[in-house]
């Protein structure tokens, strides 16, 4: 009777240790051989999607996972048979970085499904469109971010949540574009940072030259940024134009809201960056028949980014509402924004950048996406501009080019910090 017991119990744990994202244990229990699966998922021909998937295949490999990875291919709506495939595999987290357009129909299949395991994503997964996808349903979706609106440790943070709700419900023009609420999105927040770095960047430029700067200048005092105060903390720039950046917020989608788990942290030693050598370049020269400042917002507003890129917009147009003019040898020159849609495709990259030119601008903000922020930069350095990005977080998005900076953390660091997550959150 006893070796009849024990060989029960036998099975029943090991069907336990066998149950992945369809089980009861789903998360829980570590498959044969003591280890853990992941499911991966990302976008053929998406850098940031396969960036970002390949970051988090690699870490959670180190920790010595086993990782069963896809590609599927663009304008894909049903993702069924991939699921089927984590479930087939008896994975204990699914990590899908990829737009909110795919994560809408990713997220509504999984809970068709059953799903049962964490899921999880990148920054692009903070949005009011994964919270409609999780609502009244049981799953369990998390994602890491840059910024978190209940922070309120930075004075700098807690008053630009107070100013960007009341600005947002004072217009139901921006409110609508935020997705119909007041959540402050960590781009929206990035956005007023890399705004107020490019100002600071005009100003320094205009102290040093006058009414004789030119987008030059603007790049070269870009190298010298030093704020501390920036509502997503510390910015400085390294060699690559890579803000110095060390920790992650991870939150997970609840009811209408992100609820915060944890501050990932990894140490960041890079120096701050001495200015590239640009040479000859002549770059754009400031508007002095004009008096204006034209700074370019390369963003995308259509597609399937759209949600992220308008968010971005709205911290940028929240930072000009507050300070949209720079004294210039005793004359005022009006800061205006120019928005040029990118369509979220690397194709209309290069129509989109050039449009941003045209107008005469001397720095470009954005892109919310990686692949059209590398698809824009050369663009940008054959005109001579500055090309601050928001939240594109591949890495070769400055890698070789040095016009090009960002304010965020880059992937192989948010790939590897979310791959710890996943493994901290099944082993519970």
């Amino acid at each position: 009777m006893k070796k009849m017991m024990a060989l029960l119990l036998s099975v029943v744990m090991m069907m336990t240790l066998l149950t992945g994202c369809g089980g009861a244990a789903a998360g829980g229990g570590a498959a044969a051989g003591g280890t853990y699966t992941a499911y991966v998922l990302a976008e053929k021909g998406d850098t940031y999607s396969l960036g970002l998937a390949n970051n988090f295949k690699t870490a959670f490999e180190a920790n010595g996972g086993k990782v069963v990875m896809e590609t599927f291919p663009t304008n894909t709506t049903n993702f069924s048979d991939y699921l089927q495939k984590a479930l087939d595999n008896k994975a204990n987290v699914i990590f899908a970085p990829n737009s909110t357009t795919v994560a809408a129909n990713l997220l509504a299949n999984a809970n068709d499904l059953g799903i049962e395991c964490p899921i999880m994503a990148g920054d692009t997964w903070e949005s009011s469109v994964i919270l409609d996808a999780v609502a009244g349903t049981d799953l369990e979706v998390y994602c890491s971010t840059f910024f978190d609106e209940s922070d309120s440790s930075s004075p700098a943070a807690k008053d630009f949540v107070t100013g960007f709700k009341a600005w947002l419900n004072n217009n139901a023009e921006y409110k609508d574009m935020n997705g119909g609420n007041d959540i402050v999105a960590a781009v929206s927040a990035l956005g007023f940072d890399a705004y107020n770095v490019a100002l600071t960047a005009i100003r320094a430029a205009a102290d040093a030259k006058g009414a004789d700067l030119t987008s030059i200048d603007i790049a070269n005092a870009l190298w010298a940024v030093n704020i501390d105060n920036a509502v997503t903390g510390k910015i400085q720039f390294d060699q690559n134009g890579d803000a110095i950046k060390d920790s992650a917020y991870i939150k997970k989608a609840g009811k209408g809201a992100f609820e915060f788990m944890k501050v990932q942290t990894s140490p960041n030693n890079a120096a701050q960056g001495t200015p590239a050598d640009y040479g000859t370049a002549k770059g754009i020269s400031l508007d002095k028949a004009g008096k204006k400042i034209v700074i370019g917002v390369y963003e995308p507003t259509s597609g399937n980014n759209a949600a992220g890129g308008k968010q971005e917009v709205l911290g940028i147009y929240y930072a000009n509402s507050l300070d949209d003019t720079v004294t210039i040898g005793g004359e005022d020159y009006k800061v205006e924004l120019y928005v040029s849609d990118n369509g979220s495709l690397e194709e209309n990259a290069v129509t989109a950048a050039s449009n941003i030119v045209g107008q005469g601008a001397l720095v470009s903000l954005g892109s919310y996406g990686s692949g059209v922020s590398i698809a824009a930069a050369q663009t940008f350095e054959d005109a001579g501009i500055p090309a601050i990005g928001v939240s594109c977080t591949n890495a070769s998005v400055t890698e070789g080019h040095n016009y090009y900076f960002r304010t965020c953390f880059l992937d192989p660091f948010q790939g590897s910090v979310m791959a710890q997550f996943a493994w901290e959150t099944i082993s519970k």
